[in-house]
């Protein structure tokens, strides 16, 4: 067990390591000298000044040194917060966490104070998951902020938030949100525990967040979902499932995931159920369009052309005629040249990188057709394709379908539709075997169907067999 060290001034100067923004002040006190110590730009100066610096001068005046801390503690500092700090680590976390900490002469204890800084981004509307209807405010990178946005959309004692460190060198705090009586208490205990057993240097990009809380894993699809609406996250805490917010990140995380609420879009819960059906309807239509239709183009021209209506058919030799690459190179380029042309758009400031992709799918795509260096119909099947895998609605979800999206059209260049075939199932098989905290992929297609209500009934079933 390590031992846990004794604060002192100099303790807390070399942990620091004279960095510029380590302030430490010095306060007079009748005949005694506090150290005032905080870090500039976690601090508000104006708060250390009125709230700390001045009510000490005043108040603890004529004290004698074993009544300073118990006098500070009781209230003679008019601060909102005051916790007292027992050991280096802990003072060092305050600190950071941005309290002003106070040393008293004699006393193994400092206490910190909340002096806060409020230079935040404020809530804005989502960038990504915009809707029509329902509410306009997003995740910020303040955890804090983020947490008072959840509790206005849901003003109720039993929504909890668990809080943990994690990251040895950017110490991130995670807040795991749940609401009592709802979210099942094994998965919020699995979760926590977990964090707390982490041991990372950093924590401070997404998929560190994510490989942290998953665990390795070979798959590209995702098995956690994020979202950066409060609404969408609040509605998924009252169907049982549990949120994760890292300070930092200006999003919110969501277990379990399966397919069937990757394939939900946010404006589904503004629509009525007749309309929200119908589209989801056609957003599963066109993620089968988006996996599997160049695939099957190259299989069928290439290898199963008795399968082409006589009339398609010599339209599509009638185009390739003056072509010199077979259609199996024109469209595994495509799908290469998309992805190119959708990464460089997403490098490029948000202006250059529109007109990059109206320059490169228009006019260098219609140049290439007239120098008959493609065919049509390829650039028409692959613009389909990536046209469709656009309507889906999570980004980690539509990313890992465009890489089974250009391994089965390998996969069809080789065997036609037998390699199509066995590509598909074998993609199947790797979806059927995939789980996000016990709940299977493939729900609610699945036998076994998963989420949060039929995980809470599970839990309390084996809970009231226990008893």
């Amino acid at each position: 067990m390590t031992e846990k060290k004794r604060i002192t001034d100099r303790a807390l100067r070399e942990a620091f390591g004279g960095t510029g923004d380590f302030v430490v002040r010095n306060v007079d006190v009748g005949r005694w000298r506090l150290r005032v110590y905080f870090i500039d730009g976690l601090t508000s100066g104006g708060d250390i000044s009125d709230f700390v610096v001045k009510p000490l001068s005043k108040v603890l005046e004529g004290a004698r040194v074993g009544e300073l801390l118990e006098r500070a503690v009781n209230g003679a500092v008019y601060n909102a917060v005051a916790e007292p700090a027992s050991d280096l680590d802990a003072a060092i976390s305050k600190l950071l966490n941005g309290f002003t900490l106070v040393l008293f002469p004699g006393e193994s204890t400092a206490l910190a104070f909340e002096t806060k800084t409020t230079v935040d981004r404020g809530p804005s509307e989502p960038s990504v998951e915009n809707t029509v209807k329902g509410a306009k405010d997003a995740f910020t990178e303040n955890m804090r902020i983020n947490t008072s946005l959840l509790r206005r959309h849901m003003r109720s004692a039993s929504l909890r938030f668990t809080q943990c460190v994690a990251g040895k060198r950017t110490q991130t705090n995670i807040s795991v949100a749940w609401v009592e009586g709802v979210t099942g208490k094994e998965l919020v205990d699995r979760t926590v525990e977990r964090l707390e057993k982490l041991e990372l240097e950093s924590l401070a990009t997404p998929a560190a967040v994510e490989e942290s809380i998953t665990g390795s894993r070979r798959t590209a699809f995702p098995l956690l979902q994020y979202t950066e609406r409060t609404d969408r996250f609040i509605t998924a805490l009252l169907d049982g499932r549990i949120g994760i917010l890292v300070d930092g990140l200006p999003m919110g995380y969501l277990a379990p995931v399966d397919l069937g609420r990757l394939m939900t879009s946010p404006e589904d819960l503004s629509r009525d159920y007749v309309s929200a059906s119908a589209i989801r309807v056609i957003r599963y239509g066109a993620l089968l369009v988006s996996l599997l239709l160049p695939a099957l183009y190259v299989a069928m021209a290439a290898f199963h052309q008795e399968m082409i209506p006589t009339k398609l058919l010599l339209a599509i030799i009638e185009s390739k005629e003056s072509v010199p690459f077979p259609t199996i190179l024109e469209v595994l380029g495509l799908l290469l040249a998309f992805e190119i042309l959708q990464e460089a758009g997403l490098q490029l400031p948000q202006s250059i990188g529109q007109t990059v992709s109206i320059i490169g799918g228009l006019v260098v795509g219609t140049a290439a057709v007239e120098a008959k260096l493609i065919s049509p119909a390829p650039l028409i099947v692959v613009s389909v394709a990536g046209i469709c895998g656009f309507a889906l609605p999570g980004r980690d979800f539509a990313d890992a379908i465009r890489i089974w999206r250009l391994l089965l059209a390998i996969l069809a260049s080789v065997g036609g539709l037998f390699g199509l075939s066995a590509g598909f199932l074998l993609l199947t098989g790797h979806l059927a075997g995939l789980r996000s905290y016990g709940v299977p992929y493939l729900s609610p297609f699945s036998a076994a169907t998963g989420g949060g209500a039929v995980l809470r009934k599970r839990l309390e079933h084996q809970r009231r067999e226990a008893a």
